[in-house]
């Protein structure tokens, strides 16, 4: 069994963030991704605040369209218009958001380990043991 200073599952956003920001800081870090490569498949939108593009620093080239107003219509039919002067809200494209953040983390030294599959944790005193099968070998990290 290899040690590793941080196993991050889960090559997304967040966990690319978080990857990037402690290989930054010199832990050996290791992120298991359950798919062929950061951004193959994405679950969500690609809304984001402008506060989170600045706090996270996201690349511009990812960005599709900035926002400051919205339409929401109630359940009764309502319409509510949201509007500010500055911008709110970008739309991203979330593939792109997923595979830069992890060149960003991997730039800092962290190691993506693609189709790996975590089965199972075992949480220790010192340590946390991640059990995850990479195309179809286990691993025991």
């Amino acid at each position: 069994m290899k040690l590793h200073d941080v196993i991050v599952i889960g090559g997304g956003p967040v966990g690319s963030y978080v990857a990037y920001k402690l290989a930054g800081m010199g832990h050996g870090v290791v992120v298991l991704e359950q798919h062929k490569q950061p951004g193959e498949q994405v679950c969500c939108t690609g809304i984001i605040s402008q506060k989170c593009i600045t706090s996270f620093a996201i690349d511009e080239n990812v960005i599709l369209r900035q926002t400051n107003s919205a339409k929401l219509f109630s359940p009764s039919g309502r319409l509510i218009r949201l509007w500010r002067e500055e911008t709110q809200a970008c739309i991203v494209d979330r593939a792109a958001l997923d595979v830069a953040m992890a060149g960003r983390a991997q730039g800092e030294g962290a190691k993506y380990l693609s189709n790996s599959l975590v089965r199972n944790l075992q949480v220790g005193d010192d340590r946390v043991r991640v059990e995850a099968v990479r195309q179809g070998e286990r691993l025991d990290l």
